[in-house]
């Protein structure tokens, strides 16, 4: 009886952790991307609201911009609140809604 206990515990368990796995619909934004929640970034990026810095962008953490260029290539830079970016020249090169700065990086809208 206990084997049986126990069996039906650990499948509960397994399909708990199955359900709470973050679904990420197959058109999520990239990095710089508009975003409301994380799960509208791809996965491995989260939705940041940084005051005066970034809101509403999808991102990453970094500690220096080789980090990003490493993992987002070189269209990219670590900002000095320690988030990764998409750089650009013109409005373009951005994701939509969003634009070009001038400092060259895309800045939501």
């Amino acid at each position: 009886m206990s084997r049986w206990l126990l069996l039906s515990c650990c499948v509960l368990v397994l399909a708990a952790l199955a359900y709470a796995e973050p679904t990420r619909s197959p058109t999520a934004s990239g990095l710089g991307g508009s975003c409301a929640t994380d799960r509208d970034c791809q996965l491995g990026l989260e939705c940041a609201y940084v005051a005066g810095v970034i809101e509403a962008q999808c991102t990453a953490s970094c500690n220096a911009t080789p980090a990003c260029q490493e993992r987002f290539g070189t269209q990219s830079l670590c900002l000095g609140a320690d988030l990764c970016t998409r750089t650009c020249e013109q409005d373009t090169d951005c994701p939509s809604d969003t634009a070009c700065n001038t400092y060259g990086w895309c800045e939501g809208l």
